[in-house]
């Protein structure tokens, strides 16, 4: 399976598609809009702060029970791999590949849309 940026329209569209469940549920979710716009207002997501920011504000939102299998579905979607596959990734290996897709793969498929991910409020 192809990465994110690295889909034809219809199989963008597909994997878009296929995790708008899942991105509405992080948008209707208090905690994490709350976590992610200070973490936004502070620069962790632009990678101007601590990495163990990421992990104070973001991380166990986006790994605890409430909305792991979300993070998952969004996460394969995203990189092209299974759920499974994922799971059964080593546990640094897993956030290494959030983060390289955070990087690589979310904030330049916005930016190309003239969106912004991640600025300043």
């Amino acid at each position: 399976m192809a990465k994110l940026l690295e889909k034809n329209g219809a199989e963008m569209a597909s994997a878009l598609v296929s995790i708008a469940t899942q991105i509405k549920r992080f948008m209707d979710d208090p905690e994490f809009s709350a976590a992610f716009k200070d973490a936004t207002r502070r620069g962790v997501l632009e990678g101007t702060t601590d990495v163990l920011a990421v992990y104070v504000d973001i991380v166990p939102i986006l790994l605890g029970d409430k909305h792991l299998k979300d993070t998952i579905a969004i996460l394969a979607a995203i990189e092209g791999k299974s759920a499974r596959e994922l799971l059964k990734m080593n546990g640094t290996e897993l956030l290494a590949d959030a983060l390289q897709a955070w990087n690589e793969q979310v904030k330049p498929f916005f930016t190309r849309l003239g969106l912004s991910v991640g600025t300043k409020q």
